[in-house]
């Protein structure tokens, strides 16, 4: 974290069901057309179960001067081996969505990727038409690589997704 830094990010767990469904509640009309989260109890019980294994991480983003609950980054399906290779899923919460929060809680997640998990490649697929989404990609210095038609199931419907990348130089 930077002397600047506005958030600070902490490992999803169960204790953070509560606040957690509420803000989804809050946020869905946003959230929903562009990415399938937990909404109730029961998924979300399955979403920390996924989320606490060594192959999907999951964290909340929370502002530093008052904790208060900005939205979510995942690192999903890290793989190791020959490919060193994870997926970048983020969401802000309303309310918090056009602030920087997102784009430093995307930094310290691909610093902690690269750093800590020794990931090489960060990947992020992105429905065309979400240009915050592909802005804030963008911003953080991922690049775009290809389009994958009806590449992600999402709410019931296969949609087409953009594949964007950053990768690290600096792993083995």
């Amino acid at each position: 974290m930077s002397m600047n830094s506005k958030i600070y990010l902490v490992k999803l767990k169960s204790v953070h069901e509560k606040e957690y469904l509420k803000a989804v509640q809050s946020s869905l009309k946003a959230i929903e057309p562009w990415i399938e989260i937990p909404k109730t109890r029961k998924s979300f019980v399955k979403f920390i179960k996924e989320v606490s294994t060594s192959s999907d991480k999951a964290y909340l983003v929370r502002r530093l001067s008052d904790d208060a609950l900005i939205g979510v980054v995942e690192i999903r399906d890290i793989f190791m081996g020959i490919f060193k290779c994870g997926y970048l899923i983020y969401y802000a919460f309303d309310g918090y969505r056009g602030q920087g929060y997102m784009k430093e809680a995307i930094q310290l997640t691909i610093t902690k990727a690269f750093q800590k998990i020794k990931l090489h490649r960060l990947e992020a697929n992105i429905q065309p038409n979400n240009m915050s989404s592909k802005g804030l990609a963008k911003s953080v210095g991922l690049l775009y690589e290809g389009y994958s038609p009806k590449f992600l199931k999402i709410n019931g419907e296969w949609r087409d997704h953009e594949r964007w990348a950053i990768i690290n130089e600096k792993v083995d």
